[in-house]
């Protein structure tokens, strides 16, 4: 037995008294034993745990509060075999209160990372420790920018589960933080869309759609892991922003489209091949090339669009000539049922009267009594002129009709 393992039998009433909660108990065994607890606060169990770690872990906040009045800051910082020390574990754990008395004391310590470059913010973020988060964040905000080996943030991650809640918070205090790539190349948004959370991805996209169309080193989009995934609630949102660039070709010559067609069988994949068809998705061997079948869909819409247009004037044009043609037969109606006076008629045969004796008079002038004019027979045809022969015979043949009727006459 080595003298470590000696030293924790010695003061195991100790580390019992700190895994119980019992802060009454550990001052009792402290002032009894006369322990030196800046020493035991250095020691660790089989698993690596100091009694304030342990205190810590178990959110035993009065015991915490008690113990750090005789530790310094190299007792906080030692790590447990599961490669936490005392305020990183508080931070998972969401243990607020702890949390933010260390802080007050050593407000670094959100800062110090596992051995994976994992920070307390990010083990916070991906809990969904949503206080904890703004505490951390309230000591200093610089600590959102640290990042994993792996080059992944605190908000990649929790894009991916979906926790809507932190992914505000983070964004809140840093929008920029969405355009971070990970070692893949991948943004937040990247992320987003592996999972079926659309408000996620809506609110990246309303604080900054410039990533809409970001690449991963792969040459992938966002629509491209969303296709790949079978996320057709995603796929969908992504296809109503007109910025979106629905035919990209990745590294591997490959569209949306492309990879919809090695989605398995099933309604979700149905349902992606759709929304991408009508969004005008294609395969990325047509990208580029004229497409013979769309371009006649489009020239035979706008003819059935001009041809409608047209009859729908023709419509209107034809409504307006039978509007005139109504009226006009309203007028004639009208003026047929204006009766003809004594007057008009005598004024008639007077100016036929006069005409037909001056022409006559006008023929004795120049022929003399005796002779007889060459063209008499055309003479006596000119002295009445046929409109008003023709008008005359109506004239009477209507005056004679209304006096068969019983109407007072000429």
């Amino acid at each position: 037995m080595d003298s470590k393992s000696l030293r924790l039998i010695t003061h195991q009433s100790f580390f019992t008294a700190v895994g119980s909660g019992d802060l009454e108990c550990l001052k009792i065994i402290i002032k009894n034993e006369g322990l030196d607890l800046s020493y035991l606060l250095s020691l660790q169990n089989d698993a690596g745990e100091t009694a304030l770690y342990i205190a810590s872990a178990n959110n035993f906040q009065e015991i915490v509060s008690y113990l750090l009045g005789f530790c310094v800051l190299e007792s906080v910082m030692i790590r447990s075999k599961a490669d936490l020390d005392v305020f990183h574990v508080a931070a998972k754990s969401g243990h607020l209160g702890i949390v933010r008395e260390l802080l007050a004391m050593w407000p670094g310590l959100c800062k110090i990372c596992d051995s994976r470059n994992t920070s307390p913010l990010y083990s916070a973020a991906v809990k969904g420790h949503l206080d904890v988060v703004n505490a951390i964040l309230d000591a200093d905000v610089s600590s959102i920018r640290i990042v994993r080996k792996n080059g992944k943030t605190s908000l990649h991650t929790t894009a991916r589960y979906g926790l809507l809640h932190i992914v505000k918070a983070l964004i809140e205090r840093d929008p920029d933080i969405i355009s971070i790539k990970d070692k893949k190349g991948q943004t937040a948004l990247h992320m987003a869309v592996k999972g079926q959370d659309t408000s996620v991805v809506e609110e990246m996209l309303d604080t900054d759609n410039s990533i809409l169309n970001e690449r991963d080193k792969k040459g992938n989009t966002a629509l491209h892991i969303a296709t790949r995934k079978c996320r057709p609630q995603i796929v969908s949102l992504l296809l109503t922003y007109t910025s979106l660039d629905i035919n990209a070709i990745n590294n591997q010559k490959e569209t949306a489209m492309d990879l919809a067609d090695k989605l398995q069988y099933g309604d979700s994949a149905l349902l992606i091949k759709e929304a991408l068809t009508e969004a005008g998705a294609k395969h990325a061997r047509f990208v580029g090339q004229f497409d013979r079948e769309s371009e006649l869909k489009r020239t035979v819409s706008d003819i059935k669009h001009e041809v409608k247009s047209q009859l729908i004037q023709n419509e209107k044009t034809r409504r307006r000539v039978s509007g005139i043609a109504k009226e006009l037969r309203k007028i004639h109606r009208e003026v047929i049922r204006i009766p003809l006076t004594r007057d008009v008629v005598a004024v008639l045969f007077a100016s036929i009267a006069f005409l037909a004796i001056f022409a006559l008079r006008a023929d004795a002038r120049r022929y003399g009594p005796k002779q007889k004019s060459p063209n008499r027979r055309y003479r006596c045809v000119s002295c009445v002129p046929p409109p008003e022969c023709y008008f005359s015979l109506y004239i009477s043949r209507r005056r004679r009709r209304s006096d068969y009727c019983g109407c007072t006459g000429y």
